[in-house]
């Protein structure tokens, strides 16, 4: 998934933590080896509160999807990857109910 982060939210590690779906402590261990990344955004060891910059960089690299109330909606909505993604859909959704319709008729 596409992470569109909303780029004026702050948010704790332990938060993060619960997204990726990992105990705070191993969390914690991660973020240790990319401490050299972080440290040059600015966050120290003791920083409860992520800004967007670190938490977009943390979830692309932990693999994180945030959940759709912590992303920016009006980005995605105007992302042509989202579009892409939705036209996609909605292309299949209409395949299978043209193989439905199909099946019927030719019975």
């Amino acid at each position: 998934m596409v992470n569109f982060y909303d780029k004026n939210r702050f948010i704790s590690k332990s938060e993060l933590a619960k997204f990726a779906g990992v105990s705070y402590s191993t969390f914690k261990r991660y973020l240790r080896t990319r401490q050299h990344i972080l440290s040059q955004m600015g966050i120290t060891p003791k920083t409860q509160k992520l800004p967007p910059q670190a938490v977009h960089y943390i979830c692309e690299d932990y693999c994180i999807d945030l959940p759709p109330e912590l992303q920016d909606q009006e980005f995605i909505h105007k992302s042509s990857i989202y579009q892409q993604f939705i036209r996609h859909l909605q292309d299949a959704e209409y395949y299978k109910l043209m193989l439905k319709y199909d099946k019927k008729v030719s019975k």
